[in-house]
């Protein structure tokens, strides 16, 4: 690229993405914060897990097998005594279903990687886009169900964008979700390892460019 202007517009533009910090470091210590909170709630459970307590390896497998079976999820957002208006309901439903879905993941990164999920930044950055949709999935459903209860005008307009941005969020966060399965075959981290040592190993680019004539 650095035959073409674009390479200097490209390196110049990234300055944009710097405010306290480039969004790549700021999105490890969103998921850094959060699995430390984490950390301190579920640490005598992966203890027991590690030591091998029966009871507590049952009390997981059972739970994980009822997951797999699909889990109806109730945190308490719908319903009469919900805090968020019927209108908004059925995304309400895809946040507590994230949430708690969320929840079990963080459980089984820290079991697997332990102290060493600080080195694991792929895994950190879904962590992170993870909590940010949901802490916008949040956001917008408090806003959208306040805007009905209290009348303002284009309310339902509100509701419309609340229900596609939590729609789309949803099933982003499913994506996510499944990457941070190590077998799962949306997960993609170690051929990106692969391709990340070839770079470093050459420090370029190493692939020719197509219109390139073979000698």
């Amino acid at each position: 690229m650095r035959d073409y202007p674009y390479e200097r517009m490209l390196r110049d533009a990234r300055i944009l993405l710097i405010f306290e910090g480039t969004n790549e470091i700021l999105r490890m210590y969103i998921a850094l914060t959060g699995l430390q909170h984490a950390g301190r709630i579920l640490t005598a459970r992966i203890r027991e897990l590690k030591r091998g307590n029966v009871t507590t390896i049952l009390e997981t497998v059972g739970r994980r097998l009822r997951d797999s079976l699909g889990r109806t999820v109730d945190l308490g957002l719908t319903g009469k005594l919900g805090a968020v208006h019927p209108s908004v309901a059925e995304s309400a439903s895809k946040l507590e279903e994230n949430v708690y879905y969320f929840g079990r993941t963080v459980e089984t990164l820290l079991l697997r990687f332990g102290k060493t999920i600080v080195e694991e930044q792929m895994v950190l950055k879904r962590v992170a886009n993870i909590l940010i949709n949901l802490y916008g999935m949040t956001a917008v459903l408090s806003r959208a169900s306040r805007s009905i209860r209290a009348g303002l005008r284009n309310h339902d307009h509100e509701v419309l964008l609340a229900n596609i941005f939590c729609m789309e969020a949803y099933f982003q966060n499913l994506f996510a979700l499944s990457q941070l399965d190590k077998y799962s075959p949306e997960n993609l981290d170690e051929q990106i390892k692969k391709v990340s040592q070839q770079v470093l190993e050459r420090r370029a680019y190493i692939c020719a460019h197509p219109l390139d004539r073979m000698s």
